[in-house]
């Protein structure tokens, strides 16, 4: 069978962001500033689309991941502040120097490949010194910070910007051991001040920590999760309303006609009950769909959930089956999913055919980077990955 043109895309509508974009910052003091994080791709929505738009609606402080993250979005035209958070190598570093990054320091050893590179060029790097209170991932501890803070403050190539930590469990039940991370955190800004060293932005917020906690808000918050349009897992308030930006669609490669009786899938583990319609969709597990990020479960409880749904999905009972949405309305994904299609089971007098478009349930965080953005504005297309014109272009209807 033959693949339709653009018959999978992601749609992101730049309202719902600019909304998320406004609620969040309804939370924040004047003088507090947004860092909004665009690792993994924005998280599904598209880095370099997702820091265009939120450039041009005043967010002037951006963070990644990685180095290379980074690089992407100066590609992309992007000039404003860029944090990355993950340790550079030397390469890496000299890059990032060359192109006005603004670098974590985590141990000596950053310390010492930021200031030979720096000296090397000939140029200053702003550094944001990392402390780790208890998360075990990267930072210096407490008792380091200050003796590493100074060896920052007094290099000639080098600018203590900023001084933060990250939280472990911000949306815990419990508040005690992120209120500990906070004592922690304070109690070095106290050494550091009283040595004479202040970075301009102290911070310490996610998404979680900052609906929940406001008094630890600083002079910045991390948010990356709130402006995708999703609550953080875990105990938070829901102090804001939230839009959801993005949508992953198909376009439908073909219709089957099945009687009742018929086996989908591989190792027949579908069979129609009724006569039945088929679309083959061009979405499968090489997209996302049907996977699930799992880790170790948090409690008794989420084990629980995991087992009862797989349970549920082996029986497949409906409320544990994988959904598309067809206009308003959802059908269930029948059968084992395919590398790259899926067969949803549809009324005989279903009114589908090939090319009709189908919103798929791929979780945006597993979402392929090679799967096209569309950046939608008031219903039009104002931005396409790939499209030169990029958001200055004219705006063109969405056709579906």
């Amino acid at each position: 069978m033959q693949l339709m043109p653009n018959n999978r895309w992601i749609e992101v509508d730049i309202d719902a962001l600019v909304h998320n974009l406004e609620a969040v910052r309804s939370l924040l003091k004047e003088n507090t500033r947004l860092i909004a994080v665009l690792k993994a791709n924005a998280y599904g929505l598209g880095a370099v689309g997702t820091a265009r738009v939120l450039a041009r609606h005043g967010v002037d402080y951006f963070a990644v991941t990685f180095p290379e993250e980074a690089f992407e979005l100066r590609e992309g035209g992007i000039s404003t502040d860029i944090l990355v958070f993950a340790p550079a190598g030397e390469r890496e570093a000299e890059k990032a120097v060359e192109q006005g990054l603004t670098l974590t320091v985590a141990s000596y050893r950053d310390y010492r490949i930021a200031s030979k590179v720096a000296s090397r060029l000939n140029e200053t790097v702003r550094i944001h010194l990392k402390i780790d209170t208890g998360l075990g991932r990267f930072g210096v501890t407490a008792d380091q910070a200050l003796e590493l803070a100074r060896l920052i403050h007094y290099d000639q190539w080098l600018v203590l910007e900023g001084l933060y930590t990250h939280f472990a469990e911000a949306g815990a039940r419990s508040p005690k051991f992120t209120q500990s991370q906070f004592e922690q955190l304070q109690k070095t800004v106290d050494a550091l001040t009283g040595n004479g060293i202040r970075p301009a932005l102290i911070h310490c917020c996610n998404s979680a920590a900052a609906l929940r906690f406001p008094e630890m808000h600083l002079d910045a918050v991390r948010i990356g999760t709130l402006l995708g349009g999703q609550y953080p897992a875990g105990h938070v308030p829901n102090k804001i309303k939230l839009k959801n930006p993005y949508r992953f669609k198909a376009r439908v490669t073909a219709v089957r006609e099945m009687p009742a009786g018929s086996y989908l899938g591989y190792y027949r583990t579908y069979r129609t009950r009724t006569e039945s319609k088929i679309a083959v969709v061009p979405v499968g597990f090489a997209d996302g769909l049907g996977l699930e990020a799992l880790s170790r479960p948090g409690s008794w409880f989420d084990l629980f959930k995991i087992i009862a749904k797989l349970v549920g999905s082996y029986l497949n009972l409906s409320r544990f089956t994988v959904k598309v949405k067809i206009g308003k309305d959802e059908y269930p994904v029948k059968g084992k999913v395919f590398m790259q299609f899926c067969l949803v089971e549809l009324p005989p007098d279903f009114p589908v055919e090939p090319g009709t478009v189908v919103e798929v349930p791929v979780k945006r965080t597993l979402a392929p980077r090679d799967i096209r953005r569309a950046y939608i504005e008031n219903g039009c297309l104002v931005e396409a990955e790939g499209d030169d014109e990029g958001v200055l272009g004219a705006k063109r209807e969405v056709v579906e």
